[in-house]
């Protein structure tokens, strides 16, 4: 669909003689839906890569999605994961997140197009502090708040009707419209000039050779505008294989979708869905706007075809249902991978999908749950609507290595107070208990301490009813985790030592390891380490026997070892316990905790007196913490070295 935009690219090539200098210039392009805005942007950021060498990246902002726009959290992950930054773990923090990827994109020189934008706030926090890096943002409506900010707007018109026909004889062949020249005029005024819609009523005339343009549907609609007349005229032409899958596509409440997603759902078989998916991108009735790694093509439904499409009332529920199911088996696969240890709840497994996400390693296992995090909320909100509580409740806890392992807490809170919420409706003794403990590890996590004890103590009150042992062992380590966090240490103790108690007479060794490492380190930090070496080498042992094996939680136990040893003053046997534990945080890719030892190993140099070796490692910590946009930590290790400095 581009075609003859001369006049526009070269009013954008005029827009780049004159950049601003200081933060990255913007320019938005606006104009009605299908005008061409996107493939405008894409095409002008091609003509001109050579200008932005380190990457041409594309997000989609979502105006019109379900779900909702993206919040620019939301969008700076993808940014940041788009460069090949994180790994596994990003911050999860919306300050953090934006500042790592401000502080990447400052060194390189980026297109950066966000396509789709509601408004202003999702943009403005995101634009790079370079003026070599450019930044062009697709609406469908102007924004005055960004050209307060200096932006650029650039409104793309329908196509001429000259260029119109051009197109047209593109795609249905010169020949016929040469033969039928009037015929040719009249559909492109009928289509406004506007690509989509050309594209719309062009494949549909392709489909039908022998049918005469004169005689073509679009020339007889006249009642609508282009683009919602030329989908029905596209929708009414499509065999039942595909118009069915996009009947029930369009009931699947997610903001994008994958081939494996829309089998599940529609109950087709993945490799037709896959085709019939491509036929309908082809026929423009679906957006491809991605490849994933872990679900393939990915596509955007229209909003024209969402309106368009109407469905029998007892469509959704199933669907809906097939779709939860979808996604539940695929998130108990990645939390059967990635933390083994979390518990299972009961399932109802009415729709399990015959052709699950191959799901090859934990790699793969996170890159899903990275790629559908946008659709967890929109699917809650489906499940709220039609009472599916009980697969509500155990898709929120089968995400769990989403919150844990991805540090995603901007979706671990609102997800575990609806899944609470759910859990309640459904009543369940064991999932009302599992969303307020883990609803309680949320707010620990984002230091709402209160909050978190509270939870707690409701969770130590069910189990205590329910006279289940292991639960109230959990909800008494959380107690003293939380006030561990909370750096009230001596509370903590009483607490921590409980669970201890508990967790041994359960034969329990990895709740009896955590317990050890919080109570070990508690009674570090109040000087007390007569008893919190063997604590905390006890810990070490525990946690080194499990099967399966927990490598994290070993290195944890390892770091804090040497912590104690540092302020019991065995420095040499310090340094060396800590490097251990950073080699082993290293080998699991988890930046955040190697950065968090090295800044021990910092400390244990400064209790040394080792000024030269502590201020090597606090600013390499310091360092890390910096690429991984942790702006409260990278502060922290600021005012150690400026102290140490200053000594």
């Amino acid at each position: 669909m581009f075609t003859d935009r001369e006049h526009d690219v070269a009013t954008l090539d005029g827009l780049l003689d004159d950049l601003p200098e200081g933060t990255a210039p913007v320019i938005v392009i606006t104009g009605g839906g299908g005008v061409g805005k996107r493939t405008l942007a894409a095409r002008w950021g091609h003509r001109h890569a050579e200008r932005y060498p380190d990457g041409q990246l594309l997000v989609h902002l979502r105006a019109e999605s379900v779900g909702g726009p993206a919040p620019a959290a939301e969008t700076a992950r993808s940014l940041l994961r788009a460069l090949g930054e994180g790994g596994g773990h990003l911050p999860w923090q919306e300050a953090d997140l934006q500042a790592l990827w401000r502080s990447i994109a400052a060194t390189r020189r980026l297109f950066v197009m966000m396509e789709d934008a509601a408004d202003a706030e999702q943009v403005l926090p995101l634009v790079p502090a370079s003026a070599a890096c450019l930044v062009v943002v697709t609406s469908r409506s102007p924004m005055p708040a960004l050209a307060a900010h200096g932006a650029h707007h650039h409104r793309l018109a329908p196509l001429t009707p000259a260029h119109a026909v051009r197109l047209l004889a593109r795609i249905v062949g010169e020949d016929r419209v040469h033969a039928e020249p009037e015929a040719a005029e009249a559909l492109v005024r009928a289509c406004e000039g506007n690509p989509l819609a050309l594209g719309l009523a062009a494949g549909e005339a392709v489909l039908t050779p022998s049918r005469p343009l004169v005689s073509h549907p679009a020339l007889t609609t006249t009642t609508l505008e282009s683009v919602p007349m030329t989908t029905a005229v596209a929708f009414a032409a499509l065999p039942e294989p595909e118009a069915r899958l996009l009947r029930l596509a369009t009931l699947i409440p997610a903001p994008d979708l994958d081939h494996f997603a829309v089998a599940a759902a529609t109950a087709t078989p993945a490799g037709q869905t896959l085709h019939l998916m491509h036929e309908l991108a082809a026929r423009h009735l679906l957006e491809h706007t991605d490849r994933q790694s872990a679900r393939g093509d990915v596509y955007r439904i229209r909003p024209e075809v969402r309106e368009l499409i109407r469905n029998p009332a007892d469509a959704r529920r199933r669907v809906v249902q097939c779709y939860l199911d979808h996604l539940i088996a695929t998130a108990q696969d990645t939390v059967q991978r990635l933390t083994p240890h979390h518990r299972v709840l009961p399932r109802q497994h009415r729709h399990h999908p015959a052709e699950p996400v191959p799901i090859t390693g934990d790699r793969a296992a996170q890159d899903w749950l990275e790629a559908i995090a946008p659709a967890v909320m929109p699917a809650l909100a489906a499940a709220r609507e039609l009472g599916e509580h009980q697969a509500a409740v155990v898709l929120v806890h089968d995400l769990w290595p989403l919150f844990h392992r991805l540090r995603r807490t901007d979706l671990s809170v609102p997800c575990h107070k609806l899944g609470l919420g759910f859990a309640r409706l459904w009543g369940h003794r064991l999932a009302i208990y599992e969303m307020t403990t883990t609803l309680a590890i949320s707010h620990k996590r984002t230091g709402a301490h209160e909050e978190a004890l509270r939870l707690y103590e409701e969770g130590r009150t069910l189990a205590t009813e329910d006279q289940d042992t292991s639960r109230i062992a959990q909800c008494t380590a959380g107690i003293g985790a939380t006030l561990y966090d909370a750096e009230q240490y001596a509370a903590a103790e009483p607490e921590l030592t409980r669970a201890i108690t508990l967790y041994a007479d359960l034969g329990d060794r990895r709740g009896t390891g955590l317990a050890e490492i919080l109570l070990g380190s508690a009674a570090a930090r109040q000087g007390n380490t007569d008893l919190a070496l063997p604590l905390l080498q006890q810990a070490l042992t525990d946690l080194e026997s499990l099967t399966p094996p927990d490598p994290l939680n070993v290195a944890r136990a390892r770091v804090f070892l040497g912590e104690a040893q540092s302020l019991a003053g065995q420095h040499d046997p310090a340094n060396w316990t800590i490097s251990i534990a950073v080699q082993e945080f290293a080998h699991l890719g988890h930046r955040h905790w190697s950065a968090h030892a090295i800044e021990y190993l910092g400390q244990a140099a400064e209790r040394a007196g080792q000024t030269k070796a502590a201020v090597n490692w606090y600013t390499a910590s310091q360092d890390q913490y910096r690429n991984l946009g942790a702006t409260r930590d990278e502060e922290r290790l600021h005012n150690r070295l400026l102290a140490l400095l200053h000594q």
